[in-house]
C-alpha cells in the first residue's frame, strides 16, 4: 500500500511539471506573435486588415428567401438552394425585385408614419417613422401598439 502511494505522488508530480511546461510554451510563443504584431505597426505593414475596402453587409428576407449582399457580392438561399453572384446584374431579375419591394416597404414606413419590422437572426429591428432603428430580443418585447400596426398582435 505503501508503494502505491509513491507511485501515485510520482505521477501527480510528473503531470503537474508536463502541465508547467506546456504553460511556459504557449506563454513564449504568444510573446513572439505580440513581437511579430508589434513588428508589424511599427513597420507600417499590417496584411490582416485591408485600408481601402469597407465591409458592406445587408441581409434581406422575402418570405423565406433569403438574400446577403456583402463587398459588392450577393448569396442567394432560395428554397435551400444556395447560388452565389458576383454583382447586381447577375442577380435574376425575380430576386432583384424582392430586394426592391422590401426597400420601397422600408421606405414607405418612413414616409407613412407606419412601422416596419423585420426579423435577421432572431432579433427583432424595428424602423420608427423618423427613420431610427430599435432593436428587439423577443417580439413580446414591441410594445402592443406598435405590434398591432404592424400586424404582429
Amino acid at each position: 500500500m505503501n508503494s502505491q502511494l509513491q507511485l501515485t505522488e510520482i505521477t501527480l508530480y510528473i503531470s503537474l511539471f508536463v502541465a508547467f511546461v506546456v504553460l511556459i510554451l504557449l506563454y513564449l510563443r504568444s510573446g513572439s506573435k505580440r513581437k511579430k504584431i508589434v513588428q508589424q505597426v511599427e513597420s507600417g505593414t499590417d496584411s490582416s486588415k485591408p485600408k481601402t475596402e469597407q465591409s458592406i453587409l445587408e441581409i434581406f428576407d422575402y418570405l423565406g428567401t433569403k438574400i446577403v449582399h456583402e463587398n459588392g457580392t450577393y448569396t442567394v438561399n432560395h428554397k435551400g438552394k444556395v447560388s452565389f453572384y458576383k454583382s447586381w446584374s447577375e442577380v435574376p431579375i425575380q430576386f432583384q425585385k424582392m430586394v426592391k419591394e422590401l426597400d420601397n416597404r422600408s421606405g414607405l414606413a418612413k414616409k407613412n408614419d407606419d412601422y416596419f419590422l423585420e426579423v435577421i437572426n432572431g432579433i427583432y429591428y424595428l424602423t420608427m417613422p423618423d427613420g431610427t432603428i430599435k432593436k428587439y430580443k423577443r417580439l413580446t418585447d414591441v410594445p402592443a401598439y406598435i405590434r398591432k400596426a404592424v400586424g404582429k398582435l
